[in-house]
């Protein structure tokens, strides 16, 4: 049971790649599956007409391009509309809407809510929309701010009818995403859930990542096992099926969970995490003595 649940979490997974690294991959379908959701991360001093570009490529190589838009970034309503039009025109027919990491907005929005209130993404075909989860916090928001904001988007996907799901930011142990799910579920939260995970890149670099995103919580159960952070830290490659293993339990002894699905974060080791997350999504692995997963393919 445990063994096909884990398969079953990781079929459909989907990518973050940024307009950046994107040039390294020399062809999308040699990597991944057709059809798979391809995230394109919002960076401060990109372009949109890179998002745009990467956007209309891998809808070209047979993938679903997820565009960031981060609204802190988008100063109009006439602008938030043109950059929807174009993307849609490209292929694009879902998204992520997210604050973006910029400290003063530039224009009219500064939250979330107000692009997915506004109507601008259903005005053009956009109604399957993702917008962000934070199991461990966020740096530069409130506990009582992030409840709020989920209670208003699970109200305006039931009012406009619209596909609205979570993802997360990544952590590094299964705990703090658990009881957060169970936490925002008991608060009324009705949206489905995919959990970002880390992909096979440097522990080193996932630590520096981790630290400026605010994953604590995850270090804190790590540190609680025995070695977890020092054998983190001097792994040569990360693997996240502790995380993900967790999540299974998780969701075996509690049908009712929201978790969905997992987005990966491959940190510039695009065709590592895709070959080793299609290997377990095949079933291609067995759980050892050790509690750790092992691929077999």
């Amino acid at each position: 049971m445990l063994a096909s649940a884990l398969a079953e979490l990781t079929r459909g997974f989907s990518v973050e790649v940024t307009p950046r690294e994107a040039p390294k991959v020399q062809h999308f379908g040699e990597v991944l599956a057709e059809g798979t959701r391809v995230y394109i991360t919002f960076l401060a001093n990109t372009p949109f007409e890179d998002t745009l570009a990467l956007a209309r490529r891998a809808v070209d190589e047979g993938m679903r391009p997820v565009p960031h838009l981060a609204v802190r970034s988008i100063p109009s309503r006439r602008a938030l509309t043109g950059m929807v039009a174009a993307l849609a025109d490209v292929g694009a027919t879902e998204m992520l809407v997210i604050a973006g990491s910029v400290s003063k907005p530039a224009g009219e929005y500064e939250e979330t809510m107000q692009v997915l209130a506004s109507g601008v993404l259903p005005e053009h075909g956009i109604t399957r929309i993702g917008v962000a989860g934070h199991p461990e916090g966020a740096p530069d928001i409130s506990a009582t701010e992030l409840a709020a904001a989920l209670a208003a988007k699970n109200a305006v996907a039931a009012e406009q009818g619209l596909d609205l799901y979570i993802v997360t930011q990544f952590s590094f142990a299964p705990e703090p995403i658990v009881e957060w799910e169970r936490e925002i579920r008991a608060a009324g939260n009705r949206l489905p859930i995919v959990i970002g995970l880390p992909g096979l890149t440097s522990p080193a670099k996932l630590l520096k990542f981790g630290l400026s995103c605010g994953i604590g919580p995850s270090l804190k159960v790590l540190r609680k096992q025995s070695g977890g952070v020092l054998k983190l830290a001097t792994s040569s490659v990360y693997h996240p099926d502790q995380t993900m293993l967790g999540l299974v339990r998780s969701r075996v002894s509690d049908p009712a969970s929201l978790i969905s699905g997992v987005h990966f974060f491959p940190f510039g080791s695009l065709e590592r995490t895709a070959e080793w997350a299609r290997q377990v999504s095949a079933g291609q692995f067995v759980v050892d003595t050790n509690n750790t997963l092992r691929v077999t393919a």
